[in-house]
């Protein structure tokens, strides 16, 4: 069988439809920018592949995704991950790829690309990306909040706190929030309060918009973080939208795959 190179894309996953827009968009741009490389998907959240398969839509795990693409003939894969930090997912997916490529009778050789958090330089280019895609200009008043998952795990919070400390040192009406962690929605509350903030814009940390974008930061409920703005006196306006739908965010993908493709070059001429 005939050495194949391709594109593992390594997503969290969603059962959101409208959320895969951001997925789709990414492909494509990889489409464009690599015509004629192959790409394949593997979802890493457990629990999103359990959802997935009761609604008979089933999604491989990092592992089986690697294993069908090397029963395919694919020798050298460039790993994408789409994880914002080096968290319990990313550690799992780092691990499923050292031992597909680590078994000695895989012919396979792949790379694994970063988390988008873990380096200060893609994180600074996010940030600018992110600014110049609102809607208009926000005012002097106004407090940009990009509000992230959050996490447990230590690795992937000294990470989120990283990129939240780097936020203020773009614009100071810029921070990020965290639904699990601190900052927290009463913290974000309080400074923008305490910061006579007018106005918030709500954006989504994440790489799709799903389920806890539309519902938990924008949504109409109780607990919501635009509810919660709302009933502090701050207009809330969310922008429902993932990295994935925002241009100069998917090019820091498209630079850093760019990146790991050439690697792979290097080692097969290495090798041969």
């Amino acid at each position: 069988m005939s050495g194949r190179q391709g594109i593992l894309w390594a997503a969290p996953g969603t059962t959101c439809q409208e959320a895969r827009a951001g997925y789709d968009r990414i492909g494509h741009a990889a489409a464009l920018r690599f015509p004629g490389m192959e790409q394949r998907w593997t979802y890493t959240s457990a629990g999103i592949r359990r959802k997935l398969a009761a609604q008979g839509s089933p999604a491989k795990d990092p592992g089986d995704a690697l294993s069908a693409m090397q029963t395919e003939g694919f020798t050298r894969v460039a790993v994408m991950s789409l994880h914002l930090t080096d968290g319990m997912e990313f550690g799992e997916l780092a691990e499923a790829v050292a031992v597909r490529v680590g078994q000695p009778e895989s012919r396979m050789t792949a790379a694994l690309g970063h988390a988008l958090l873990t380096s200060e330089t893609d994180w600074h280019r996010a940030l600018n990306a992110l600014w110049t895609s609102l809607p208009t200009p926000p005012g002097d008043q106004d407090r940009v909040i990009l509000v992230a998952h959050g996490s447990r795990d230590p690795r992937a919070v000294k990470t989120l706190l990283s990129a939240a400390q780097l936020c203020r040192g773009v614009d100071p009406r810029l921070t990020v929030g965290m639904m699990l962690g601190v900052p927290g929605l009463d913290d974000v509350v309080r400074d923008c309060q305490a910061s006579g903030v007018k106005k918030a814009w709500l954006l989504p940390c994440m790489v799709v918009a799903g389920f806890s974008a539309r519902e938990d930061i924008a949504g109409p409920g109780e607990q919501s973080w635009a509810t919660a703005l709302t009933r502090a006196g701050i207009e809330a306006v969310p922008v429902i939208r993932g990295l994935g739908e925002v241009d100069g965010v998917v090019d820091i993908w498209m630079d850093n795959l760019e990146r790991l493709l050439a690697g792979l070059e290097d080692s097969k001429g290495r090798k041969g």
